[in-house]
């Protein structure tokens, strides 16, 4: 492991903490590190897409997926890079019902050269999952990515 978990704590947080829909969400990371991140979406009433029916969006649930797996990614690689989602495919297995927060844990199935693999998992209680989706993350390369990147959101300068 790269950092400790609080360090990869903070740094996804400083990177979910600048993207606008994030914070329309008021999407927060519980847990991080290397393999793993955990985040939630506590239930607002502005998430209800089905007004009659009191079930939350599936864009606030496909933005968790992608914002997870894709947070997922900057853990895993040796530091920052740009990797933009090149495949985000979702399985909806059930409504996500108004009045309780959203949780989705991401993990890393594997890391390229060009691409990394990882999995998510939407839950509003735990073994009851909302959505899972496959992601795949295109490298664009560190060289492609400025070191100050990885400065910003790690806070570390190697």
């Amino acid at each position: 492991m790269r950092f400790s978990e609080q360090r990869y704590l903070a740094g996804v947080e400083r990177f979910i903490g600048v993207i606008p829909q994030c914070q329309a969400l008021k999407m927060a990371a519980l847990e991080a590190n290397n393999k793993r991140v955990l985040f939630t979406v506590p239930f607002a009433e502005h998430l209800i897409g089905n007004a009659k029916k009191q079930l939350i969006h599936s864009g606030v649930i496909t933005t968790l997926l992608d914002t997870a797996c894709g947070s997922v990614v900057i853990c895993a690689l040796p530091r920052f890079e740009m990797c933009p989602t090149l495949d985000l495919r979702i399985d909806h297995l059930r409504p996500a019902v108004a009045g309780l927060p959203l949780y989705c844990v991401a993990k890393v199935i594997k890391v390229t050269p060009q691409i990394v693999f990882t999995e998510g998992e939407v839950y509003q209680e735990e073994g009851l999952p909302v959505a899972r989706a496959a992601a795949n993350f295109m490298r664009l390369g560190e060289d492609k990515t400025p070191l100050e990147m990885d400065v910003a959101v790690f806070g570390v300068n190697e």
